[in-house]
């Protein structure tokens, strides 16, 4: 699931950045085209919640078993409980958002490109539209620990200018 979680990350984001408008097409598609961008973020946000949803719910089924990792005094009380796994969680959020970020730049600056922005045929159009998802994978990638939910991380994506 964590695997997903950075996929999307890596691959989902590089196709909502390529999603960029000519100055030739309708108002109708420049809708659909946002509609599209809209999708992709909220697909983002809904994917990772479902996995926490879902991580924290097998941590709170299994709390009780046994192991190395299970330790009593944590597990038996559910404040501290909490404090645990929201502290994990976070540090999930925060290697995927490292692995995607690295993984979506070395994509478009490496040899092995993406065919969503290899497909536009404007050099300057796809220039632009490499350039906006290099500066948002930076800003992810070097401020990756400063995020505390998805939400925070779709919001600086939106954040990033465009044409």
């Amino acid at each position: 699931q964590l695997q997903k979680c950075q996929f999307m990350i890596k691959h989902i984001l590089g196709r909502y950045f390529s999603c960029c408008p000519s100055n030739e097409i309708s108002t109708l598609t420049a809708h659909l085209l946002q509609a599209y961008k809209q999708w992709i973020l909220k697909t983002i946000e809904e994917s990772w919640n479902l996995f926490q949803q879902k991580f924290l719910g097998l941590w709170n089924k299994h709390k009780d078993g046994n192991g190395e990792a299970y330790l009593p005094a944590i597990y038996n009380n559910p404040e501290l409980l909490s404090v645990v796994q929201k502290k994990y969680m976070t540090g999930l959020l925060h290697d995927s958002l490292g692995f995607g970020s690295a993984k979506m730049i070395r994509r478009i600056v490496g040899i092995a490109h993406v065919e969503d922005f290899d497909s536009i045929e404007d050099a300057s159009k796809r220039a632009s539209c490499e350039r906006r998802a290099l500066d948002c994978g930076k800003a992810i990638l070097k401020g990756r620990r400063q995020f505390e939910s998805i939400e925070q991380v779709i919001a600086l994506v939106q954040s990033v200018t465009h044409d």
